[in-house]
């Protein structure tokens, strides 16, 4: 397993899930919550847009910083999640207390409703900056080492093509195309006698989904590059459309699953992840749009990838709409 799946159970064993009763002692106000957000935002840093200075003053009157060399000022909120925003810091951490108390998700409407606000546009738009700082801080990173490979389709509603005749299959307008790779190990046989004797014969670790326009072999291949180191080695079906991957891979084995009764023997931790994912948004979110399912994609594989974070997720996933806009 790789160096940063072991410190994150060590992360998973030592740390307690920040629940309701500690979050509310954290953050009892809104001026708790901009206190907070102030810190983190003076640890990592303010860099000014206009002349790239990174030292500045902070005007407590205006609730703002001025760069020491050219007098700009930022705003708090300027180049984060929270920018063009008129929604409350506290309204801001609830949310993402909410979205990382669980393995699940929340819709639009639950979180209005839970923080009683009138407008379920503004609120259905913070949670979608909020995913969309999500996706931006996981794709910092590359998977390595050996990856399972697969495509899913999950059934989105193209408001543009809607009286269109349906077709079957991978042109289906009611099915977006999501390439799937997760990291996955393979199991030594004495360590499967040990640990995995009633698990899957390989160990998983980090998953990327990327909602994608077709399967054919260069959009593939470009995507895979993008997404993995140049040591890794990955296994997939038979599918035409990974032919061109072994040009950017290190290597890559090809299972015909047509002539395995149990296909997910083989490829148990894709085929497990695309479930998952299918299941969470079925299950909650009803009618997604084509154009948004990245975003609920977004935060399933941020979740997945920080599953022993435990009470540090609320606080990483802060700094990463503090880092991206």
């Amino acid at each position: 397993m790789t160096i940063r799946n072991v410190s994150q159970k060590i992360l998973y064993l030592s740390e307690k899930i920040l629940n309701l009763f500690d979050f509310v002692d954290r953050f009892p106000d809104e001026a708790s919550c901009r206190a907070h957000f102030k810190k983190e935002r003076d640890r990592l840093g303010i860099v000014c847009k206009k002349c790239g200075c990174s030292e500045y003053y902070w005007k407590k009157d205006r609730e703002s910083y001025q760069c020491k060399k050219c007098g700009k000022r930022i705003t708090l909120r300027s180049g984060t999640a929270l920018e063009n925003s008129n929604l409350p810091y506290l309204y801001w951490f609830k949310a993402i207390h909410l979205l990382t108390s669980t393995k699940k998700t929340f819709s639009a409407l639950e979180i209005q409703r839970q923080l009683n606000h009138k407008s379920y546009e503004a609120i259905w738009s913070m949670l979608h900056k909020i995913r969309d700082a999500m996706g931006k801080r996981d794709s910092r990173y590359k998977l390595t080492e050996y990856i399972e490979l697969d495509d899913g389709f999950f059934e989105t509603v193209d408001i543009e093509k809607k009286d269109e005749e349906r077709k079957r299959g991978r042109g289906s307008q009611k099915q977006s195309k999501v390439l799937v790779l997760i990291e996955s190990e393979p199991v030594d046989s004495m360590e499967k006698d040990i640990k995995y004797k009633h698990k899957p014969n390989r160990k998983v670790g980090h998953v990327k989904m990327i909602v994608m326009d077709t399967l054919q072999g260069e959009n593939i291949k470009s995507n895979i590059d993008k997404m993995v180191e140049d040591d890794t080695s990955a296994i997939s079906d038979a599918y035409k459309g990974y032919n061109k991957l072994k040009e950017v891979l290190k290597a890559h084995e090809v299972i015909n699953t047509s002539e395995i009764k149990k296909a997910h023997t083989v490829l148990p931790w894709v085929h497990s992840a695309i479930g998952n994912a299918k299941k969470v948004l079925q299950g909650l979110h009803h009618s997604i749009g084509k154009d948004y399912l990245q975003s609920y994609l977004n935060e399933f594989c941020y979740k997945y990838n920080r599953r022993y974070f435990k009470d540090k997720l609320f606080d990483r996933l802060l700094i990463a709409c503090i880092e991206f806009k």
